[in-house]
């Protein structure tokens, strides 16, 4: 409905960058960076989804997970619903974004000004994210291989740490870059606190820990038939074959998305709304009218900032 809504009603076009001009060692790196970026996501789409399906003769749990998370994207801006919080470089491939107007109760003002980056954002999730799962419990097996005592919730509370740290070092380095930005944080829990790079430990916590963790926990519970939680008991359903995975495919895609709402989207709208000001020093083709905050509708989100609500939407 929401991305019917912002196709149908015109709203699906680039945003414009603005009178700031890129510098072009910068506009090389983002052109390289975007296709990078789909040759690594159709290796990995190779290796988890083609491979095994091929080796097997149907999707794989592995497989199944991963074309989930290829859908995450959906809420990604979900992050501005309250409050701008994050910024995405407009030079980057993109249609502004499905957000006001197309999203029911949406907030921010110009909420669709938000270039997501196509070419980045959807394989995006699946390299620094799902992909990360796997090194993670590469580690963990022989952590319990060295240590056979050790309980599955350790390994998953070990596991969680490591995404954290994992997450805040891919992150960190490319924040510098300017292909996106975190200004709208906290700067007691921040690193590199004011600077145009920084990152909020929130990030590092609830998508590096919690939301590719819990991608992690459910494949570390596997029981001894292979199984997660989510498709236990599959096998006793009345249905053909190509019934149970379809079944097996929505179990799965249904825990990545209420995995994503609950442990990231939903928490970061409180940190979105206590945010710190803005760190000063974006250029036009960051900022991209989002900040039309305050009295004037000048200002960029940050305490004493009044925060608008839209005064045409429908929902």
């Amino acid at each position: 409905y929401v991305m019917a809504t912002w196709v149908i009603t015109g709203r699906a076009v680039p945003t414009d960058p603005g009178p700031d001009p890129l510098p072009e060692t910068a506009r090389l790196f983002i052109f390289w960076v975007q296709i990078v970026a789909m040759l690594m996501g159709v290796t990995v789409f190779w290796y988890f989804v083609i491979k095994p399906w091929r080796q097997e003769g149907k999707m794989s749990t592995t497989g199944m997970l991963y074309i989930a998370w290829l859908t995450l994207f959906f809420q990604d801006p979900m992050m501005n619903y309250t409050s701008a919080t994050v910024l995405y470089n407009s030079h980057m491939v993109n249609l502004g974004t499905w957000t006001l107007g197309s999203t029911p109760g949406w907030t921010s003002p110009n909420g669709n000004n938000l270039p997501e980056p196509l070419l980045l954002i959807i394989v995006g999730y699946t390299i620094i994210g799902y992909s990360l799962a796997f090194p993670v419990l590469a580690m963990l097996n022989m952590i319990r291989d060295r240590w056979p005592g050790t309980s599955k919730f350790r390994l998953a509370i070990i596991g969680i740490l490591i995404l954290i740290v994992l997450d805040t070092m891919f992150e960190s380095l490319l924040l510098r870059t300017g292909v996106y930005a975190y200004p709208g944080g906290i700067r007691e829990i921040t690193l590199f606190a004011g600077e145009t790079y920084q990152f909020p430990m929130t990030e590092g916590i609830f998508y590096g820990g919690l939301l590719i963790g819990a991608t992690m926990v459910l494949l570390l519970y596997r029981d001894d038939k292979g199984q997660t939680f989510v498709e236990q008991g599959i096998e006793r359903l009345r249905v053909s074959s190509m019934q149970k995975q379809w079944i097996k495919f929505f179990a799965l895609f249904g825990y990545a998305h209420i995995s994503m709402l609950l442990l990231f989207t939903i928490p970061m709208q409180w940190f979105a709304t206590h945010s710190d000001p803005f760190p000063e020093g974006y250029p036009s083709y960051m900022i991209n009218g989002l900040c039309a905050y305050g009295p004037q509708q000048n200002q960029c989100p940050g305490p004493g900032v009044t925060m608008p609500r839209p005064l045409n939407n429908p929902f």
